[in-house]
């Protein structure tokens, strides 16, 4: 199981004060994503289903998005989604799929989810981590991020 120091991981970015500006917390994420050549080798196969998923930007800006994807959580899930970034590789490499081919609803035709779950540690602790992944035609997108274990923390 992969292990996270959380404050070392925020030690990363420059977010003093900056919590609640989710804009101004994407924009500093993904400058250092940027700089640590983060997506550079941006390709996954996930073990489980072999599937092939990309992590690019675009991505990142979603799950540190407006409402519940970020800018509406409290600070502590905030910090946990934040601290995680660095694993979203590790993770989505080794999560299990929970569900697959969910439609989409609410914009592209021929696109649906699929959902995938892995556990890290942080701080010594075990924490769930929901993944989205945006399954297109041509190529399968990392989507979001959930923490979904909050109360194993407290």
């Amino acid at each position: 199981m992969e292990k996270i120091c959380m404050n070392e991981e925020l030690m990363r970015y420059n977010l003093t004060g900056k919590w609640n500006d989710y804009i101004g917390v994407q924009k500093e994420v993904l400058n250092v994503l940027r700089k640590e050549d983060f997506f550079t080798e941006s390709e996954v196969i996930n073990v489980q289903t072999g599937m092939l998923i990309k992590i690019n930007a675009k991505g990142i800006k979603e799950t540190i998005g407006p409402g519940m994807r970020f800018q509406a959580l409290p600070k502590k899930l905030k910090q946990l989604k934040i601290a995680t970034i660095h694993k979203i590789k590790w993770i989505v490499r080794n999560a299990e799929l929970i569900k697959d081919d969910v439609p989409d609803y609410h914009h592209e035709e021929g696109c649906t989810f699929a959902y995938l779950m892995a556990k890290i540690m942080i701080d010594g602790k075990v924490v769930s981590i929901r993944i989205t992944v945006k399954k297109k035609i041509a190529v399968n997108w990392f989507w979001i991020h959930n923490i979904d274990e909050l109360k194993s923390l407290e």
